[in-house]
């Protein structure tokens, strides 16, 4: 049997339908909400004192599971984003890693100078021995030494690039 209208065994299937779907709606912005960013920045530098001048900084959380990163200006200096480009990082601990990509394939000559590698060890959360703490405060400003890869990269002529 079908009703016309409103049907007798269910009068407010309207308002209770709108009633769910408004329920459904303002759960759906409940929840846990992220963890809040503390102004982070920087500097990269070797055990010498000179300054990293390629690279990115990445921080991962101990506590959020969340990820911060920057990248790393010719005098080592960084700001980390997590939500933004530099809304710094979640507080609590974190493990670091410094990631650098260098081409060295002898085909192409810089003239800029991208200073030396960062030792691979520091590319790895699993080897990284660089930890940091993020404070809830106006800015953290964090230092991070690393030592110079052992060997640099073996760097090709022009003219012997695609010889084996």
């Amino acid at each position: 049997m079908r009703c016309g209208g409103a049907c007798p065994r269910f009068p407010n299937r309207s308002l209770a339908t709108a009633t769910a779907l408004l329920c459904l709606l303002l759960a759906g912005g409940c929840g846990e909400d992220r963890p809040r960013a503390y102004p982070t920045k920087g500097r990269v530098i070797f055990a010498d004192g000179t300054p990293v001048k390629l690279g990115t900084v990445e921080l991962l959380s101990q506590n959020h599971g969340t990820t911060a990163s920057g990248k790393i200006g010719e005098d080592g200096s960084f700001v980390l984003g997590t939500y933004t480009p530099d809304d710094g990082a979640c507080d609590g601990p974190h493990k670091a890693i410094i990631s650098q990509l260098m081409i060295f394939d002898g085909m192409v000559r810089h003239t800029t100078d991208h200073g030396s590698p960062v030792d691979p060890l520091y590319g790895s959360y699993n080897s990284s021995p660089l930890k940091v703490d993020i404070r809830r405060v106006a800015q953290n400003t964090l230092e991070l030494k690393v030592e110079k890869a052992k060997k640099e990269p073996r760097q090709q002529g022009a003219g012997q690039a695609g010889k084996q």
